[in-house]
């Protein structure tokens, strides 16, 4: 906002530029939560996440500076650049994950939602799997 209550217009390369910067910081706390669940540790490092983001080190050293500064990560004292999860920053990693992949990690047509079956088996269900 201006200093006369108007809003002003950013240009479009700084507009475009903190929407980059946004995307970067969702994919790196959605790359961290991923990076621990498939147990590759759950300390974060720029070099680490680089094969697995589509930009470089410095950038995903500027998002997780970001994510520090936004509570969801926290810098790991007496390392070099590394990150590990806050609560908050595990939960929000979890929902941009979800997200981000809910088309592959949702059960296919036919499989039971619960979890509960085993294959075709529906014998022990419980009562609410829509399969029994």
């Amino acid at each position: 906002m201006s200093s006369d209550g108007s809003l002003q217009h950013m240009p479009e390369t700084s507009a475009r530029s903190a929407l980059d910067r946004l995307v970067n910081r969702e994919e790196v706390l959605s790359i961290c939560y991923w990076f621990q669940g498939e147990g590759f540790g759950d300390i974060y490092r720029p070099a680490e996440m680089e094969s697995f983001l589509n930009c470089d080190a410095a950038s995903i050293s500027a998002a997780l500076q970001e994510l520090v500064a936004e509570g969801h990560l926290e810098e790991i004292s007496g390392t070099y650049l590394a990150y590990k999860f806050t609560d908050a920053g595990k939960k929000q990693g979890g929902r941009l994950f979800g997200d981000a992949f809910s088309d592959l990690t949702r059960q296919g047509h036919g499989e039971c939602a619960d979890g509960c079956c085993d294959g075709d088996d529906h014998s022990q269900c419980g009562d609410a799997c829509i399969l029994h």
